[in-house]
């Protein structure tokens, strides 16, 4: 079957998109080691995957945060699933990363579409552009799966503008519920998207909006409040998530010199995005183009740029902040600058000659960037993206170590978070600090070492970078 022209013009644009962004995190995408807090949630779905824990009651090693409920349980518990169905192989967690980061930029596209747009290669190219999104495909984070729960809460109500269909606004504020139970209070930033709607557009009477912002808070909170109330197990971890980082957080972690560091972030990662804007608006302007960005254009742009600031702003009512933390904002930024840059990209891609030789080379080009992006993926697959030494002492460690071992570790040791990380996620061991235990292996940092650390040990002769083991006489 033949492929219609309009595919046959868009898609080297697709692949150019996919192949800038596969050049980006080539190196990392598929790599050994991975930024701290994914690995740990890819350890406590394993566990779940593997019955060690519950999907309330999750489980980190048997000496620290063997209870964990530093988070609500959701994200973890789809992450499970693919653990269960691919087994344990270290490309279970960057596979799972990465389709989040996919399943995100088809629901842009959805997002684009359904406000009446073609091209959507143009929030795409953006999105991936900013530094955070493209290090978060390989890296795990809660956030990515987040991101889908929320796009989706706006694509839902934009059905609902689209279709009339109430069904759709529940359906809204049930994927911020979902939101919540990934990643807490955080997601509950789409619930201004009927007022900005309202405020910029008026496509809605003030008191449709407030109904429908009515429903849509309801869809997210009475699944919730049934939740806590049928389930007693549910509502205790919930609590205990509460407590242990909402809570703490706000009154005692402090990770920033200032609750503004969260809009510095902001600021840092969408300039790539922002600069691309303003040099295509700025071309426009130079060369002349026919096209004039109206007031219209604007205003709709305006939707989901302050839909980008409601979801930044509350950050600041705590002092521990990570650039992370605002990973779902980025969608809606790519489509606010996109709907900008728009009118110019259109209209040069209309009067784009599809037969010329430059858009032949274009065409081909991008198929070739592509595949580069993809072979060069792995190719580095069996590279090292972190903790390079401390990987590869691990794995010749474990190799001697039963699985589910407890094995002593040199007390100043027990804050080395990724230390336990890795040991679990490799074979389920865990690291004890307490040496009155005396467990059947000892491990030691080469900085730590003393000659009395050892008594009653024997050395175990391995070829090590950074570690020495012991074994019990």
């Amino acid at each position: 079957m033949k492929k219609s022209p309009e595919i046959s013009h868009v898609l080297p644009f697709y692949l150019f998109t996919a192949g800038v962004f596969l050049l980006i995190v080539f190196k990392d995408l598929f790599s050994n080691g991975m930024f701290l807090d994914g690995t740990i949630y890819s350890d406590v779905s394993k566990n779940l995957a593997n019955g060690s824990g519950t999907f309330w009651n999750p489980h980190f090693t048997a000496t620290c945060i063997p209870d964990f409920h530093e988070h609500p349980p959701l994200a973890i518990g789809i992450q499970s699933l693919f653990f269960t169905l691919f087994g344990e192989t270290r490309y279970v967690d960057r596979i799972y990363s990465l389709m989040t980061v996919i399943i995100s930029g088809l629901i842009i596209l959805k997002i684009w579409k359904t406000l009446g747009y073609k091209n959507g290669w143009i929030p795409l190219l953006i999105w991936i552009l900013t530094p955070t999104v493209f290090w978060a495909s390989y890296n795990n984070l809660l956030e990515n799966t987040l991101t889908i729960f929320t796009s989706l809460s706006v694509l839902f109500y934009l059905k609902n503008h689209q279709t009339g269909n109430f069904f759709f606004i529940p359906l809204s504020g049930i994927m911020l519920a979902f939101g919540f139970l990934t990643k807490g209070f955080v997601s509950f930033f789409p619930w201004t998207f009927p007022f900005l709607l309202w405020m910029f557009l008026k496509h809605k009477s003030f008191w449709k909006m407030v109904t429908d912002s009515g429903w849509i808070i309801l869809s997210t909170l009475v699944p919730l409040l049934f939740l806590i109330t049928l389930s007693p197990v549910a509502s205790e971890s919930l609590h205990k998530y509460i407590d242990n980082q909402v809570v703490n957080s706000i009154r005692n972690v402090v990770t920033v010199d200032s609750r503004f560091d969260i809009l510095k972030r902001l600021i840092e990662e969408i300039t790539p995005a922002a600069g691309l804007c303003l040099v295509v608006i700025l071309t426009g302007r130079f060369r002349k183009s026919p096209v004039v960005l109206e007031k219209a254009v604007y205003l709709k742009a305006f939707v989901f740029l302050t839909l980008v600031l409601t979801g930044v702003l509350p950050i600041m009512i705590s002092m521990k902040q990570s650039g992370f933390y605002i990973l779902p904002v980025y969608p809606f930024f790519s489509i606010g600058t996109g709907i900008l840059m728009y009118p110019l990209l259109n209209d040069k891609m209309l009067r784009t000659n599809f037969e010329s030789k430059g858009f032949l080379f274009f065409k081909w080009f991008s198929f070739g960037l592509f595949a580069v992006g993809i072979l060069l993926s792995i190719i580095y697959s069996d590279g090292y993206s972190r903790d390079k030494f401390k990987i590869k002492d691990t794995k010749t460690i474990i190799e001697i170590i039963p699985k589910g071992e407890i094995i002593n570790i040199y007390p100043k040791m027990y804050e080395d978070w990724s230390l336990h990380a890795y040991y679990a996620r490799f074979k389920d061991i865990s690291l004890d600090p307490d040496l009155h235990n005396r467990r059947e292996y000892l491990l030691i940092k080469n900085e730590y070492y003393s000659d009395t650390l050892q008594y009653n040990y024997n050395p175990v002769k391995l070829n090590l970078q950074q570690y020495q083991l012991f074994k019990r006489k």
